[in-house]
């Protein structure tokens, strides 16, 4: 089985045995959180409670940037009693003011935080896109949202504290194994390109340099000819170690830029995720999930857009299998 299958399987024994979600289940009504787009709720999902609910207003697979708000959507917004919004993009604000005004409660970690960590984007500015992925913000937000779900469901509290420590813990964990994986195969201090904005924030997660952005600026999304000739230069003669590509990167033009790059240079294009994985709202699958690509020797291609090969889905079927029965043992126990 390859490296990047081991990651997967750590993600899962990391995310499914947990024994307080099973035998610490309150009696008490949950609370009802939505979440803008899949990244927050990737970073909140771990503390809630098992009576909680959880949706996402964005669909899968649509561009954040590019999606626009709908009565359906909206209404959807309306019925929550807490919005988490990551408050960077024209339409989450205007579903804030929405929520606001109906006297719901808003979560939004650039307005209600002031110690989040903000890079300078590459072109320019504070770069707000893609903060949700760095391992000190997401502790950050998941300990404030802990302590409003906690206001707002007291009876809950102590699934919250208990849930928030272990996650805290497992951040901090899986930060000391990368740090000794990409020190290990090389990768730390390599000089990356990245696709679009949200890139930098998972490169420099893993100590490597960001030294330009296809994406241009934000006014443009897009690149100048100069700028394009002065990387592929650096990809050349190895002053650019490496191409990182995120799935919100894929959906944009500059993907054209990516693939003729790769093609002239011959250089290595690492794929990540900036989102979530599909179906698993849980930062530590998300960052397991880049940190198998960035260290693995067999990057994946575009075509493969994320798949996993059948041998992880086989493991990862097996071990949730094995780990399901194991805590249906330990519930029918505590039961009797």
């Amino acid at each position: 089985m390859n490296e990047k299958a081991w990651f997967i399987v750590l993600a899962v024994l990391v995310l499914q045995f947990n024994p307080f979600s099973v035998m610490v289940a309150a009696e008490a009504k949950g609370i009802k959180v939505v979440a803008t787009i899949s990244a927050m709720a990737s970073i909140i999902g771990p503390v809630l409670s098992t009576n909680d609910n959880l949706t996402v207003l964005l669909p899968s697979n649509v561009e954040p940037h590019s999606f626009t708000l709908d009565p359906v959507t909206v209404k959807s917004a309306l019925e929550a009693d807490i919005l988490v919004s990551s408050g960077h993009i024209g339409w989450e604000k205007a579903i804030e003011d929405q929520i606001k005004s109906a006297g719901k409660a808003v979560f939004d970690p650039v307005e209600d935080l002031d110690s989040l960590v903000l890079y300078e984007s590459p072109s320019g500015g504070v770069n707000l896109h893609g903060y949700w992925l760095d391992p000190e913000n997401v502790k950050m937000i998941a300990t404030e949202f802990s302590r409003l779900a906690s206001a707002m469901n007291p009876t809950a509290s102590g699934e919250y504290e208990r849930n928030l420590r272990k996650y805290v813990s497992e951040i901090d964990a899986l930060k000391s194994f990368s740090s000794n994986s990409v020190k290990g195969r090389g990768v730390y201090g390599s000089n990356v390109v990245i696709g679009f904005f949200e890139e930098q924030y998972v490169v420099k997660s893993f100590g490597m340099n960001v030294v330009g952005v296809l994406a241009g600026d934000e006014e443009e999304v897009g690149i100048s000819p100069q700028k394009l000739e002065e990387i592929r230069r650096g990809l050349l003669n190895g002053t650019i170690n490496y191409l990182v590509v995120s799935d919100i990167a894929l959906e944009l033009p500059l993907n054209e830029y990516i693939k003729n790059l790769s093609h002239e240079t011959g250089s290595e294009v690492i794929y990540v995720r900036t989102l979530d994985v599909t179906g698993v709202y849980d930062f530590r699958a998300l960052y397991l999930y880049n940190l198998g690509n960035v260290v693995g020797s067999n990057h994946p291609s575009e075509e493969d857009h994320y798949l996993l090969a059948p041998d992880v889905y086989l493991v990862v079927i097996a071990v949730s299998v094995a780990l399901n029965m194991m805590l249906l043992y330990i519930l029918f126990r505590k039961v009797r």
